[in-house]
């Protein structure tokens, strides 16, 4: 659904990148199920409610639902978008196979493969995590940061300490790490943002609009959904084609882009904003879901190859709308 970090993908076949991409997939919904298997387990609520009458309270504790229950709803609408806009991208491919010979993945199911969005890790890593039940989220947590130390900056707010093992290199580099989760029980809303070495490398925000509308927004991905009643009736989503590349390739996109990292203001966001403004010639695709009809606008990335045929780059080329039907 929408909570694991995924590698930049390398140039390969389009078998490989299919079998990859459902892998993925497949971990993240698992993964999603172990967490709500785990919630119950600490004997707390998934909805989004108040605390039961008569449950014993703490002063402090941040009015509304604890960051375990909005967390939990992030994770209902988030994975609602996610099955709304599969099931139409997986009956929509052909047509960029013909139209497009030289795309990235030179496959017929590139729409499916490009689609792997609001990948963020951090959100589930604290995700028990309750002004009366620190000890399991302190418990949750070190379970992937063993020295992890979770401190209490005030009421809604929550602060992790820990060694960060950085691999990247080849070789396990030990780094500073910090994350923050902070959460809005009135609003309903959280933002989790985390830091190596002082450098923010992932923020996730997910802030209610009213009206049954909804704002996801990580450093790739952000969207206004509108969902009610187990179904998502609107969507405007856009997600960015990041620069500077991390590859071998000049252009190729990469996981995460800090372009976005100016969080959202806590007032209402119009459709507008998500998928135009300054920033539109950067996205890499849009969707838009409105009157039951969903759009996919956006940019397809093409090889560049030299006089031997062997790849040298990408370059990104617009596509003409695609009406993504159920």
């Amino acid at each position: 659904m929408c909570c694991v970090v995924l590698c930049v993908p390398e140039p390969g076949s389009g078998a490989r990148k299919k079998e990859e991409n459902m892998t993925r997939k497949s971990i993240a919904i698992l993964l999603c199920v172990l967490l709500l298997l785990s919630f119950a387990g600490c004997g707390k609520s998934g909805s989004q409610s108040s605390p039961p009458a008569g449950q014993a309270g703490n002063q402090e504790q941040a009015s509304g639902p604890s960051y375990m229950d909005i967390y939990l709803k992030y994770l209902t609408v988030c994975g609602a978008l996610m099955d709304e806009t599969e099931r139409r991208l997986e009956t929509n491919n052909a047509i960029l196979e013909s139209k497009y010979p030289n795309s990235y993945y030179m496959d017929s199911n590139y729409l499916m493969l490009v689609y792997v969005p609001f990948n963020t890790v951090y959100p589930s890593l604290a995700s028990p995590l309750a002004e009366d039940n620190v000890s399991a989220a302190q418990a949750a947590l070190r379970a992937s940061f063993p020295d992890a130390q979770l401190t209490k900056l005030e009421p809604g707010k929550y602060e992790a300490v820990y060694t960060y093992v950085d691999k990247t290199s080849g070789e396990a580099l030990s780094r500073d790490g910090r994350c923050v989760w902070e959460w809005d029980g009135v609003a309903g809303s959280f933002k989790v943002t985390a830091f190596v070495d002082g450098e923010l490398v992932e923020f996730t925000e997910f802030v209610p609009q009213g009206n049954d509308e909804y704002l996801l927004y990580t450093m790739t991905d952000r969207a206004l959904v509108r969902y009610a009643n187990g179904a998502v009736t609107g969507l405007w989503h856009a997600h960015r084609i990041s620069e500077p590349p991390l590859s071998r390739f000049g252009g190729d996109m990469r996981v995460f882009t800090l372009a976005w990292s100016d969080p959202y203001p806590r007032g209402t966001v119009t459709k507008e904003e998500i998928v135009g403004g300054e920033d539109a010639d950067d996205l890499q695709y849009t969707l838009v879901l409105e009157n039951d009809v969903m759009t996919y606008t956006g940019k397809i990335s093409q090889d560049l190859l030299d006089k031997d045929d062997n790849k040298v780059g990408v370059t990104w080329q617009a596509i003409e709308p695609i009406v993504l039907q159920k």
